[in-house]
């Protein structure tokens, strides 16, 4: 591709496609515009890139369409920067030394609960996590967020994140002895405020439940100040979590589908097909090996329930 060929496309798409690892294969002059061939991995798409700046996309469905079209629907316009899926703004940033928490995974039916801790040490890293442009994993594309939690764990340090990742089994397994799954957070997130806590002055924390914070305060250590509160992805560590927390559930998800041959959904609804196709194939005992079993979806599934939730 010529470089006029490649600054035709938005200079926010063209990060994403370079983080993505995605390459242009090849472009043909189209009415107003410039069609490009996408490839990454075995995957193609078809991007549209108009002369008034706006972008659309085709071929098969893919992550790679996925990713485009997350950027495509952030609602900038071309050369503003790379958004993501409904950017909205962007999280608090403050040098305060600071631990994050925050989870994914817990009202997915396929694959594992993941809680992650992120620390924040100080204004440099602050400032780095900015530029990363780090915000709740949910505003993120699905291939956007694995690239982001990795520029995230090299900008805080390896000794700066705790991730902890309870497969199917041993999700069912330690919800059942903590009683439910709140108390069950409880447990992890309190295990990493242990562990990352020191040296920090705020721990800030998603609130999953209204008795989080009793749950979690005997673990801050004394003369460290604790937030516990709903949307608390606007601070910049919880952020960050949170794109980590997403980014290795994904990968967890996406090994799961592996492992039964072929891909597994994402959320809580539109999987009974996916779910039944896993117990024809593999009995009951291979969807206790890929979904949260406990889910009132399980007993859909098994023909045994009409109605129910997911508690």
């Amino acid at each position: 591709m010529s470089p006029d060929d490649r600054n035709r496309i938005p200079a926010g798409l063209r990060r994403l496609l370079d983080d993505e690892g995605a390459k242009v294969a090849g472009s043909r002059p189209i009415d107003h515009g410039t069609q490009f061939d996408l490839v990454r991995n075995g995957e193609t798409a078809k991007l549209n890139v108009y002369r008034t700046g706006k972008v659309s996309t085709g071929g098969k469905a893919s992550r790679l369409r996925e990713a485009l079209e997350g950027w495509r629907t952030g609602g900038k316009k071309a050369g503003e920067g790379r958004p993501g899926p409904a950017a909205g703004p962007r999280p608090v940033l403050s040098g305060t030394p600071r631990l994050g928490i925050d989870e994914a995974g817990k009202g997915d039916y396929f694959g594992p609960l993941v809680v992650a801790g992120v620390r924040v040490t100080g204004d440099k890293v602050a400032e780095r996590l900015r530029e990363i442009g780090v915000r709740d994993s949910k505003t993120v594309g699905v291939l956007g967020v694995r690239a982001m939690a990795e520029r995230v764990l090299e900008a805080v340090g390896p000794g700066n994140a705790r991730v902890v990742v309870l497969g199917p089994g041993e999700y069912e397994a330690r919800r059942g002895a903590a009683g439910n799954v709140n108390e069950l957070l409880g447990e992890v997130d309190a295990g990493i405020i242990r562990e990352l806590a020191s040296e920090v002055e705020l721990v800030v924390v998603d609130q999953y439940a209204k008795s989080a914070r009793s749950r979690l305060g005997p673990s801050v250590p004394a003369g460290v100040r604790l937030e516990v509160r709903p949307r608390a992805e606007d601070d910049a560590a919880v952020a960050a979590a949170s794109v980590v927390a997403r980014a290795r559930q994904l990968d967890e998800v996406d090994r799961l589908s592996g492992k039964v041959g072929f891909k597994l959904p994402l959320g809580a609804t539109h999987v009974l097909e996916a779910a039944r196709r896993v117990v024809e194939e593999l009995g009951e005992e291979g969807l206790a090996e890929v979904a949260k079993v406990h889910f009132a979806t399980t007993e859909k599934v098994l023909g045994r329930d009409k109605d129910g939730g997911n508690s």
